[in-house]
């Protein structure tokens, strides 16, 4: 007696095989989604025909190795048939373990990838809010900003002008001033030279104070002439040797420095990006008054020095004497136009150097100050920069430490 339901059962893998492999197929060969979900039908027919997981893992193996023979791996066929069996046995799980669990499941997954979202939608919607207000206080203030630029360069422009009109007319008060001042000088020779013989002594003394003013207020107007030349002068910046010109000066102040008995000493100096003709004014002018304010009771040594590698500054520059030194007390008034810490009977000179000095520093985004030192008497301490341009992109020709 032939035992029907066990060859129905023997016949079944073979059927089901046979289906799975042509569904398989289907899919490695399109990669169509709805191919794909014939994966589904093969699980609930597997599980009906009573098809263990290992049976089908087994069936897929055989179907799949007869399909992607001789393809490399990884390739799209071999991913499809991974696919189609990872679908197939997830329906597989999900029936063996319930549907009710797993669309409960399912159910919970999708609730909180829903809340994820809403929460997605209102942290993108914040942050739009914010970025709106934000980008409104941007431009507000960036409206502030320009607003403020204009006004300065308003009041610049006006500055500038203002200190141009009035370097043109101290220049030409200056100017107008020297002819006269000049020709009463010239006079006063004359009295001097040619009536000399019918002068009692108290007029001669009258007329030598009376040239010494003239020759102080000479001195004073063309002070006042360099300090308008510079206050209206194009800044045209080159290459200067410190060192060449700072030579230079001690060559033209040779009558001066022998008849102070002086000694100047110039150490090593480094080129800077400058104004020459500045330059000169400033250094002449510092080495002009270390002779002059010199101290009787010891002799006069004067030190020109670099400092090696300054930081914040392209050079520093000291010129210390041993001079008659600077009270702490007026070290900063001493740079004020026309102050002075000594009559002119004591020393003689405007007023005006060191101001000029202060502003040559000043053009060139530098500075200038005056300490003491170990020889009793003042150094003097300039730094420079090119000028705020060069500075600020950083192509000073020096080492700023």
């Amino acid at each position: 007696m032939i035992d029907h339901d066990s060859n129905s059962r023997a016949d079944a893998p073979r059927s089901f095989a046979q289906s799975y492999a042509t569904a398989l197929a289907t899919y490695v060969r399109d990669g169509n989604e709805e191919n794909l979900s014939r994966a589904y039908d093969c699980a609930r027919q597997a599980l009906q025909s009573s098809i263990s997981i290992g049976q089908l893992g087994e069936l897929h193996f055989q179907a799949a190795q007869t399909l992607c023979s001789g393809a490399p791996s990884p390739s799209p066929e071999t991913k499809r048939t991974e696919e189609f069996y990872l679908e197939a046995i997830s329906v597989y799980d999900m029936a063996l373990r319930g549907y009710g669990e797993s669309v409960a499941q399912l159910t919970a997954e999708v609730l909180e990838r829903k809340r994820a979202e809403q929460e997605l939608r209102d942290v993108t919607y914040e942050l739009a809010r914010q970025r709106d207000s934000l980008d409104q206080q941007v431009k507000a203030r960036t409206r502030e900003l320009q607003a403020g630029l204009e006004r300065s360069e308003r009041l610049n422009s006006q500055l500038q002008q203002a200190n141009q009109e009035q370097a043109q007319f101290t220049y030409a008060i200056s100017h107008d001033l020297k002819s006269p001042i000049n020709t009463i000088a010239m006079l006063l020779d004359i009295i001097s030279v040619d009536h000399q013989e019918h002068l009692d002594s108290e007029c001669l003394e009258l007329i030598d104070a009376a040239q010494a003013t003239a020759s102080r207020m000479s001195r004073m107007i063309t002070g006042i002439l360099q300090y308008a030349r510079l206050v209206g002068q194009e800044a045209e910046f080159e290459t200067v040797s410190l060192d060449k010109l700072c030579r230079d000066v001690r060559d033209d102040l040779r009558q001066d420095i022998t008849d102070g008995k002086a000694e100047i000493d110039i150490s090593p100096l480094p080129d800077v990006r400058g104004m020459p003709s500045q330059l000169r004014s400033l250094l002449q002018n510092l080495l002009s008054n270390a002779i002059k304010f010199r101290d009787p009771a010891r002799p006069c040594r004067i030190a020109v020095s670099a400092t090696p590698k300054p930081r914040n500054c392209a050079a520093e520059i000291t010129v210390s004497d041993t001079g008659i030194g600077i009270p702490e007390a007026y070290r900063t008034r001493i740079f004020s136009l026309f102050q002075r810490l000594h009559t002119y009977d004591e020393y003689s000179g405007s007023g005006i150097g060191l101001t000029l000095c202060q502003r040559i520093a000043g053009y060139h985004a530098g500075d200038i100050q005056v300490v003491s030192n170990d020889e009793g008497g003042s150094s003097f301490i300039v730094r420079l920069w090119m000028n705020e341009r060069e500075r600020d992109n950083g192509t000073q020709s020096g080492d700023d430490g």
